[in-house]
Order: structure tokens, then C-alpha cells, then sequence
């Protein structure tokens, strides 16, 4: 069973973080689109990215997507610009918030696989993880959004013991109806983009799929 997959990318996004698991979603016959504020996107690898369709694009069809995957960065190259009163990313982080917090209950089954997304409260009432060094700066992003939003949760971070890794966390659904799934550090987007597609097709599925495109899948335990 395939689907429809969006990936939304920013300014010195890891290139691996939106390959993985493109390779992973590909071979499960999934359609791929790119959004982007502009046409070319250049990664922290300097690695440029053409963009299928802008943000404005995506938002007016957000409803077509099964899975919206957001990808990470070095944590000076992202966490500085998620705040409220930096514009620099606030489309991307729209885009984020109106998928994974609808107005309107999903009609299908909608997955929001994202890193650093904490600002704009979709992890809020959740637990999450992030790339160990991420840690603080997600902690410290979820901790501004519950002080500031009237009857925010808060976020529990993974892993509370940093010598014990986590690859993904799937935090299941949250109140809007939208599953949400963060992931470790960088080759995890892979291993959790497989743990989706267990999900949604069946884990021999997912087996096979890593088996083809060389992966050892850390597949964690729910």
C-alpha cells in the first residue's frame, strides 16, 4: 500500500535526514513532493534541493498527504529561528502546525515525522525524542511554548538516561487526530520512516524494503 508523502525543507537542512527516508518511502510506492519557501534549497552539505511546490502550494493541499516529514539541522543552524518573534521560519513551522493540529478532525490517517518542531506546541502533551545534542535546545523550545500558551502539557524529552540511545519514539495520536513520530539521531530518520511504513503495510513489508536498500533497521520496541 503506497501513499503520499510531503517533505518540507529550510536553509542548511541534513541532506540525510530527507534521503533516508526518501529511499525508505520510494521503494514502499510512495509519491514524493518537496515544498520549500524558494525554488532552490541548499543543505548544510551544500547539496542544492529544487523544490516541487512553495509553501503556499502545500498548505492549500495538505489534506492529500499521508505523511509530512520535516528534516533536522545542526542545532545553531535551526533553534535560533524558531522563535516567535523570528520570522525566518515561520511558514515552514505554519505548514507544520496546520498539518499535525488541524481545524478539522483528518479524514485518513495523517503522520507528522518531524525534528525540533516543539515551538509551535505539536509535541506539546507528547513525549519525544532528538539528537542527543539537540536535547537541551528541544527542552528549552517546549519549555517556552508551555510558559506562554494557557493550558499547554509540556513535553517529557527521550532518552531520561542520555547512555541509553533512543532511535524513534512514535507518540501516537495526539488530540487532533494526527500521529506524531520524532526521531534520534541521523540515519534514525530511516529506521523510523520504516517503523511507519510496518505500521501502515505490514512489517514484512518494512523488512523487505531495508533489506533492499541496505539497512540495518534499529527497530525499536513499543
Amino acid at each position: 500500500m503506497g501513499g503520499s508523502a510531503l517533505i518540507a525543507i529550510f536553509p542548511a537542512f541534513n541532506s540525510l535526514d530527507i534521503t533516508g527516508p526518501i529511499a525508505v518511502l520510494f521503494n514502499s510506492d510512495f509519491s514524493i513532493t518537496i515544498a520549500a519557501k524558494e525554488e532552490l534549497t541548499i543543505s548544510q552539505e551544500n547539496i542544492t534541493v529544487k523544490r516541487t511546490v512553495s509553501f503556499q502550494e502545500a498548505h492549500q493541499n495538505l489534506s492529500e498527504y499521508d505523511i509530512l516529514i520535516v528534516p533536522g539541522s545542526r542545532s545553531r543552524n535551526i533553534l535560533p529561528y524558531v522563535q516567535p518573534e523570528n520570522a525566518q521560519l515561520m511558514e515552514l513551522l505554519d505548514l507544520v502546525a496546520e498539518f499535525a493540529k488541524p481545524q478539522h478532525r483528518p479524514t485518513k490517517e495523517r503522520t507528522a515525522l518531524s525534528v525540533c518542531t516543539g515551538v509551535v506546541g505539536v509535541l506539546d502533551g507528547l513525549t519525544a525524542t532528538t539528537h542527543r545534542l539537540a536535547t537541551k535546545g528541544l527542552q528549552t523550545a517546549c519549555e517556552e511554548y508551555t510558559t506562554r500558551t494557557p493550558g499547554a502539557k509540556g513535553t517529557t524529552i527521550l532518552p531520561e538516561n542520555s547512555s541509553v540511545p533512543v532511535s524513534y519514539y512514535d507518540a501516537g495520536v495526539n488530540e487532533f487526530g494526527v500521529r506524531v513520530i520524532t526521531t534520534g539521531a541521523v540515519t534514525n530518520g530511516i529506521d523510523a520512516t520504516l517503523h511507519y511504513v510496518a505500521s501502515r503495510s505490514g512489517r514484512s513489508v518494512a523488512v523487505e524494503v531495508a533489506g533492499f536498500i541496505g539497512h540495518n533497521w534499529r527497530e525499536e520496541k513499543a
